[in-house]
């Protein structure tokens, strides 16, 4: 099975001291985890997962070829993402285009999103079963359905059908395998998205600080009055700039909504974008050299905001309830 790099290995080579065995050995990048010690790691073994974009065949075998067609974009986009940090980069026509792609990539196949994935299908399918058990609400659909057919439904006959619905539902394979199928044309979206977020502007950080980047390092945010940073907002807002590290010394930010008085950042401004960057991780966070006040800031907010529950929903909205949607399906008041 392939040992997948659930990041690319050349994304976090951009954040690595380079090997000295040698121009193609693998660099080192410090890892942070929460309830961990950093640690210094090879970027060949940080951030594999055996399996990680591979079908799941009927006969539960795994099916891997969706690992090369990945590579094979992501080397489209390699030369840009490493000229894109230097002052003297023109961006030549189409690269604007493969960088936002490649950073809409990154976070279609970052971990938080799988993972709300297939915790959104399981909750579903635990609503439907106990929808199941409310006698008032079957005879309700029974006495509906009954209706519309113009002959009686018994409550039984309904219980039985949201049985037989819920274990028809996509198992977490099939589930898998619909993430992963939509992967590439939810990358496509994103970049759009982030295309139209002008300008771009690459930042850089004072002498001595650097900028960090983590397992999920495409960040919206809304920056505040108060200079802070309020992260996890959708790429349609207005008010919502994107970042994304392209290397300790630069980070692309795109959008008009974050006032910055000059591209290079000082250090106050700079440990605010790193804790944007910090909390919405998944698991790991990534710097060239080692750093307390990161590992500090890991510590405190690595992976407090979350995709699904306080990120990329927006305020007020939840999406309706099992029940609701049973209701609504056979013609009830959603109440």
């Amino acid at each position: 099975m392939i040992g997948s790099h659930i990041i690319p290995k050349f994304y976090l080579e951009q954040f690595a001291t380079p090997s000295n065995r040698g121009k193609n050995k693998p660099g080192r990048v410090w890892v942070y985890q929460k309830g961990r010690d950093p640690q210094e790691r090879a970027t060949s073994v940080q951030g594999r997962e055996n399996g990680y974009f591979g079908f799941v065949r009927p006969d539960g075998s795994i099916e891997e070829s969706f690992e090369s067609v990945l590579a094979g974009r992501e080397n489209e986009c390699n030369e840009v993402l490493a000229c894109a940090k230097s002052d003297l980069f023109h961006w030549p026509p189409g690269s604007h285009k493969k960088l936002a792609f490649y950073a809409g990539l990154l976070h279609a196949r970052a971990s938080q999103r799988r993972d709300f994935s297939e915790r959104n299908r399981a909750h579903v399918i635990d609503q439907l079963r106990e929808a199941a058990k409310d006698e008032s609400l079957l005879k309700e659909i029974a006495d509906a359905l009954g209706r519309h057919l113009g002959q009686p439904v018994s409550v039984s006959h309904i219980r039985k059908g949201i049985h037989v619905w819920s274990e028809r539902a996509p198992s977490k394979a099939a589930a898998r395998n619909s993430y992963l199928s939509d992967l590439l044309k939810f990358a496509a979206q994103i970049a759009e998205l982030l295309l139209s977020k002008q300008p771009w502007v690459v930042l850089r950080p004072s002498e001595e600080t650097e900028i960090v980047t983590s397992d999920n390092p495409l960040v919206t945010f809304v920056p505040m009055a108060n200079g802070k940073l309020q992260p996890g907002y959708g790429f349609n807002k207005k008010e919502a700039v994107a970042v994304f590290p392209l290397a300790p010394t630069a980070c692309l930010l795109m959008g008009d909504a974050w006032h910055l008085a000059r591209s290079r950042i000082d250090a106050a401004t700079l440990w605010e974008l790193n804790e944007a960057i910090v909390s919405i991780c998944d698991r790991y966070v990534y710097s060239k050299t080692f750093c307390e006040e990161t590992a500090r800031r890991v510590e405190e907010s690595a992976g407090t905001v979350r995709y699904g529950v306080n990120a990329f929903v927006g305020p007020g909205v939840t999406l309706p309830v099992a029940r609701q949607f049973l209701r609504r399906h056979f013609g009830l008041s959603p109440q």
